[in-house]
């Protein structure tokens, strides 16, 4: 978000500083793990006191997923503009298949971020299925217990409500099979997809020496996809 003419002058500060936060937040979360960053280390690496910081957000959890929020916003405007001009829902789909898997290469921390979300939800009891039947599209706060978790997850089902409406147009045009109901393929897809990024980052030097490169990979799975997804 960018600060405009709309707000009052301490409110464009305000947003300065927090993008600030996060921006020197996201870089030590890149480069050491989440555990060795501390608060003092982000107020030294934003150039504010510990005091000014803790103005902003009340702990390194909340930064974490702030930073997690601020991508999914963008990453969602994003999708929802490479398909205006796809019609039928399977192409719409390999659009946005190909779109995030290229970004779950580059962007290392968001995934990092989505894996953490996970293991809250599995400490509370709740699998992300569960959860998906209790909170709705329009975002129920109250199931999760802090509310920058709550916004991260309103966000995640922001993002898959795009997938979600793509496959049931594929549905609906017949250019998807129907094997399962459109919540669960959406899940299903970014699973697959996590579980591939997953492996091919921890197994690099095998890829070299297979002489396959992560754009290989791509496309391989954007036509696995097809080919399972495609009635045709």
């Amino acid at each position: 978000m960018e600060p405009t003419s709309k707000m009052s002058r301490r409110e464009r500060k305000m947003l300065r500083r927090t993008q600030a936060i996060l921006d020197a937040a996201r870089t030590l979360f890149i480069a050491k793990s989440y555990d060795s960053v501390t608060m003092d280390d982000i107020a030294e690496e934003a150039d504010m006191s510990r005091a000014t910081l803790y103005n902003h957000f009340d702990s390194k959890e909340s930064i974490y997923f702030q930073i997690g929020i601020r991508y999914l916003v963008d990453f969602r405007e994003r999708q929802m503009k490479i398909i205006t001009s796809v019609t039928s829902g399977l192409e719409q789909i390999i659009t946005l298949s190909e779109d995030l898997l290229k970004s779950l290469f580059e962007d290392p921390i968001i995934r990092e971020i989505w894996r953490r979300f996970q293991s809250l939800l599995d400490k509370e009891f709740l699998t992300l299925d569960n959860t998906m039947n209790k909170i709705s599209f329009p975002k129920d706060l109250e199931l999760l217990s802090n509310d920058v978790h709550a916004r991260y997850y309103g966000e995640i089902r922001d993002l898959e409500k795009i997938w979600f409406d793509a496959i049931n147009r594929g549905f609906e045009d017949g250019s998807i099979k129907k094997r399962i109901d459109g919540d669960r393929l959406t899940h299903f897809l970014h699973l697959i997809f996590l579980g591939i990024v997953d492996s091919v980052n921890s197994s690099r030097a095998l890829l070299i020496s297979v002489n396959l490169t992560v754009e290989n990979i791509i496309r391989f799975t954007v036509d696995l996809t097809r080919n399972y997804l495609a009635t045709v």
